[in-house]
């Protein structure tokens, strides 16, 4: 009886060790962070990007480059990070093409329909020229950009098949998304307020496995871009558009 009870307060002892260290981790990483975003905030960092910082964690390094590489015109060569039939995940605040403006605005905010557009296409043909910054280009010259709300629907539907994709635009119904992927089809979905959005926001939809979990390419988002439960993502999904 006694070894029990001192083999209980032994792990209840180890318990609380790794339970304040986590803690402490948490802290560390909060104050590290917090120190970033003041060092953004006094440094003459563009007021939306420092936003965009504070908001999502994974761009503080895109923001803190900005005055590195906001003049830089690289050369945007994606043959190495696509493959025919594979929807490759760009991100809207890539460095190559997010310091550039769409809409008004950096593309790193603006440019989840045109980033998602290009994914796509890029994915399906095989072909890379239309890169999110070309594809961001021809979006708005061509009138599916809308001042204050973003990339239009018609940039998916109507853009999509100028670029010479075949479209199909939907309800969010869940038996046809969950065809049209088993079948290696792509969708790009506008999605509301909820995991991906305090407002609106275009994701890709790549696949889904055997359990009903749907893989989403977020353009604003590494870590967002993973397997989601079907039913608490397609709740949050406004229309699609089925590729393929």
């Amino acid at each position: 009886m006694g070894k029990r009870v001192r083999r209980k307060r032994r792990t209840g002892r180890i318990m609380a060790a790794v339970i304040l260290l986590l803690v402490l981790s948490a802290a560390v990483s909060a104050a590290v962070r917090n120190a970033e975003i003041r060092k953004l905030e006094t440094g003459g960092y563009p007021k939306q990007l420092v936003e965009l910082a504070k908001r999502n964690r994974e761009t503080c390094r895109f923001v803190k480059n900005y005055y590195r590489y906001r003049h830089t015109k690289f050369t945007i060569d994606l043959q190495g990070e696509v493959q025919k039939g594979e929807i490759p995940l760009f991100l809207q605040w890539d460095k190559r093409w997010g310091y550039r403006k769409y809409g008004g605005n950096y593309l790193a905010l603006t440019g989840c329909g045109p980033t998602s557009l290009s994914m796509v296409y890029c994915g399906l043909t095989g072909d890379t020229r239309w890169n999110p910054l070309k594809t961001a280009r021809w979006a708005e010259k061509q009138g599916y950009y809308i001042k204050g709300q973003g990339s239009s629907w018609d940039l998916m539907s109507k853009g999509g098949r100028r670029l010479g994709l075949k479209v199909k635009q939907r309800a969010p119904e869940k038996e046809e998304i969950l065809s049209a992927l088993e079948s290696g089809k792509a969708i790009i979905a506008s999605v509301g307020p909820g995991d991906f959005t305090s407002s609106g926001h275009f994701i890709v939809l790549t696949g889904v496995s055997a359990f009903q979990r749907i893989s989403v390419n977020d353009p604003n988002s590494r870590r967002r871009s993973r397997s989601w439960d079907a039913d608490r993502l397609i709740r949050q999904i406004r229309q699609v558009w089925i590729f393929g």
